[in-house]
């Protein structure tokens, strides 16, 4: 069994419960490491709550490679613990950078899961897992909390993964961009657009459109400067809307690329 010295889970006792109950953790394993010696336990998920970062960030890297390996694959381990790692990102009590870090693992995922080789040989119960993800997930892209806007960001970059429901996501995407006060969560909003577009059906002239105004809108423009004009400043910090011209054109690259 996996060495699990210095966990300090931040975890109450009913999700601690869940974690053994919920769980097939015969299922959750190092694929590198046979044996028992690659088996891990519901402790592996009660660390990824630890207040400290070093040991949720090991937590999360065995999490990691249990479910996707290196990256180009969907393990058996993955919709087993799916449910876990989209509570963690929903959490406000875990930190914002392993937040980030496991939305990173779940893009990974969904990227292997879209692939049709890999999909032949993911666990039959992962597209079922990954559509309750995408409906958790959804949520978050309305969360205006000081300091998520790395989370909605990442969130948009996961969601954009789901490429069977572009029209649903990008009717979501081009309502959250109206609202969206910060502009690294409103580029990945648009690029998100751009990965969906070529899939949609309903929406898709509709995203290559908005797409191009996108090219050639500034936003708000430039920030005048408080000195010179504090009303006008005031003024420009109370809007909305971003200069969002370099991810559009990426975005549209994107979406103009054959599947």
């Amino acid at each position: 069994m996996k060495d699990t010295e210095g966990a300090d889970a931040g975890t109450g006792a009913e999700l601690t419960a869940r974690f053994a109950t919920e769980v097939d953790w015969t299922k959750v394993v190092d694929p590198y490491i046979p044996g028992p010696g690659g088996r891990y336990g519901p402790d592996l998920l009660e660390r990824l709550w630890s207040p400290d970062l070093r040991t949720a960030d090991d937590a999360h890297a065995a999490l990691h490679f249990a479910c996707c390996g290196d990256g180009g694959s969907v393990r058996l381990a993955a919709p087993e613990v799916l449910p876990f790692l989209v509570e963690a990102v929903r959490d406000p009590a875990v930190a914002v950078m392993m937040r980030k870090q496991i939305l990173e693992t779940l893009a990974v995922l969904a990227r292997a899961g879209n692939d049709a080789r890999t999909a032949r040989t993911a666990p039959a119960a992962w597209p079922a897992a990954w559509e309750r993800a995408v409906d958790a997930l959804l949520p978050l892209l309305a969360d205006d909390e000081e300091g998520d806007e790395d989370v909605r960001a990442g969130v948009a970059a996961v969601l954009a993964r789901a490429t069977h429901r572009a029209d649903e996501l990008i009717g979501h995407f081009l309502a959250r961009f109206e609202g969206e006060p910060h502009l690294s969560a409103a580029e990945q909003l648009v690029l998100a657009v751009g990965e969906l577009a070529p899939h949609a059906v309903e929406r898709r002239e509709d995203a290559f459109v908005w797409l191009r105004q996108r090219t050639t809108d500034a936003g708000k423009g430039e920030e005048p400067d408080m000195d010179d004009d504090i009303d006008a400043w005031l003024a420009w910090m109370e809007q909305h809307g971003h200069d969002v011209r370099t991810a559009a054109v990426v975005a549209l690259r994107r979406a103009l690329r054959p599947l």
